[in-house]
């Protein structure tokens, strides 16, 4: 078979396919960078979201340890008291 029997194609018609890839990527890098852009800004959110339920949690555990010390504090006075009265109870004659 003789080569010069296959057609090729003309610098025109490479240069549109070339043309036809280029606009096809570059549409496609657009569409990425849309998806991208969308991703960021529900991240943002989530990020937004967890600083906030952070927050309250940070609140939540100081009031916890707050009412800890308070109780451990009372739980003390309590334990004075009785120590106080079963001496009372000693001296006192029965």
């Amino acid at each position: 078979m003789n080569d010069d029997a296959t057609t090729k194609p003309t610098i025109e018609t490479v240069l549109q396919r070339i043309n036809s890839l280029g606009e096809n990527l570059q549409s496609q890098i657009g569409e990425l960078k849309d998806d991208f852009g969308l991703q960021r800004v529900e991240l943002g959110a989530l990020r937004n979201e967890f600083q906030l339920f952070r927050g309250e949690m940070e609140i939540r555990i100081d009031r916890i340890e707050g009412m800890t010390n308070q109780t451990r504090a009372e739980m003390l006075n309590l334990r004075a008291d009785f120590r106080e009265f079963c001496g009372q109870l000693k001296e006192s004659p029965a």
